[in-house]
């Protein structure tokens, strides 16, 4: 038996923040990126950050990327709204 937690007056929304990182000196570029639309659940956007991710990569470009190593994080930050 668990515990019930009727979440219907609630609204959660998630936003997703994107880092250009180097593993050459170990650092991440300030401040992160932001995707101005909010998602209605964590899987939809954790999907966007990878797809934006990648899109990232390749306009950066393979020659930029190597040189530098560089890399994409992300975060979905959650939001909840009454």
């Amino acid at each position: 038996m668990g515990y019930y937690i009727n979440f219907t007056r609630l609204s959660m929304k998630f936003f997703l923040f994107l880092w250009v990182c180097s593993a050459v000196n170990g650092s991440c570029m300030t401040p992160a990126l932001q995707n101005p639309q909010p998602f209605n659940s964590h899987y939809e956007c954790v999907n966007a950050g990878y797809l934006d991710g990648l899109q990232m990569v390749q306009n950066i470009g393979r020659e930029e990327v190597e040189r530098n190593r560089l890399f994409v994080a992300f975060n979905c930050k959650p939001e909840t709204t009454i």
